[in-house]
């Protein structure tokens, strides 16, 4: 026999998932489910205001432009199961349940939340729009001000107020806590007395996670909650009470989920790296044959001639050749990315040709 615990339990696990997750419910783009293992993330592109011409007897209001949108299409790749034996012990039914409702809160918190948020910062730092390179070393004497920084980052963009966060490790809280500016500014220190390692400075939510489950290089990773997803597209627990191979129950689950960054707001996430972990800027040379390089070795150069953004572009194109001769007022747009040797997205160069 086999208890579906999904459907008896779905909505516990889900919120005990979400409880035990440090991102998990911090993580609100929008996105529609494609298929089998896709989603896709539809984004709106606002259009430049016209000037009102109140002498204008037909058309005060100017062009009519039509409503553009993008979107991005994402595999779902991560796809996770277990599978545990529950000795028979308490022969009962009843019992097989509330200890395999025991191993799944183990298991939520040992293994599937640590395995889920390392993937979900893994793939929101190197999907960052900005990266934030320093020389020195993080230190009590500096973090303030590298915090202080992607706020004025998310100020830039007009990063909506509400929602933004940035994941430190858990070693930085004591510089946080032991900085100058934090012993003087009352408000960043009342939210930490009040909120433990989880504080707020300006309009950033701090959350504090463990440095082994940062991706390689990464200092801080800053975003706001509609710029990342995190979905999980099964979460399917059940109990096999009839398994010829144990004398007991056998409880199985598997976990179908996947993070993103959404393109069109990418400059709202930023990863904050140390020197030499960013990739150098592209630089475009015009001539006849025009060439795009890097002095980043390795990195992969990606590049559009539609004005739009390479760094998510569905109609972006991998540098390989000198581009043929293009037009004067040809728009390219050119971004390095390395993430195979762990240099963060570089900053879009864009080129107008002549």
């Amino acid at each position: 026999m086999s208890i579906n615990l999904a459907t008896k339990y779905s909505n516990k696990i889900a919120q005990a998932h979400t409880h035990e997750s440090f991102l998990a419910g911090k993580a609100k783009a929008p996105y529609d489910f494609v298929g089998v293992k896709s989603i896709r993330i539809y984004t709106l592109l606002s259009q430049p205001l016209n000037n009102y011409d109140r002498t204008n007897t037909s058309n005060r209001y100017g062009a009519l432009s039509e409503l553009q949108d993008s979107y991005q299409e994402i595999s779902m790749t991560q796809d996770k199961s277990f599978r545990i034996a529950i000795d028979k012990g308490n022969n009962n039914e009843q019992m097989m349940v509330k200890e395999a409702g025991r191993v799944m809160k183990m298991q939520l918190r040992e293994q599937v939340v640590p395995t889920g948020d390392k993937r979900a910062l893994n793939r929101w730092a190197w999907g960052a729009g900005k990266c934030l390179e320093y020389s020195a070393s993080i230190s009590k004497s500096n973090i303030i001000s590298m915090l202080l920084d992607i706020e004025k980052e998310f100020m830039d963009t007009f990063t909506p107020l509400d929602d933004r966060y940035v994941v430190v490790k858990n070693e930085h809280v004591k510089l946080i806590k032991t900085s100058d500016e934090f012993q003087y500014v009352d408000g960043v220190r009342e939210n930490f007395i009040l909120k433990g390692i989880i504080g707020k400075i300006g309009t950033l939510n701090i959350i504090a996670m463990p440095a082994a489950w940062f991706p390689t290089n990464a200092e801080h990773i800053a975003f706001h909650s509609r710029a990342v997803g995190f979905p999980f597209k099964i979460r399917d627990t059940r109990i096999v009470t009839d398994s010829e191979a144990v004398n007991g129950a056998v409880l199985l689950g598997r976990f179908n989920y996947d993070a993103f960054v959404v393109g069109g707001a990418c400059d709202d996430v930023i990863v904050v790296t140390t020197s030499g972990n960013k990739c150098a800027d592209p630089a475009v040379t015009k001539s006849a044959n025009t060439t795009i390089t890097s002095t980043t070795s390795g990195a992969k150069i990606y590049y559009t001639t539609d004005g739009s953004d390479p760094r998510f572009s569905a109609s972006r194109i991998e540098y390989s050749a000198g581009i043929n001769n293009p037009t004067a007022g040809t728009v390219i747009k050119a971004v390095a990315i390395y993430e195979s040797g762990n240099k963060f997205t570089s900053n879009v160069t864009t080129h107008v040709c002549v």
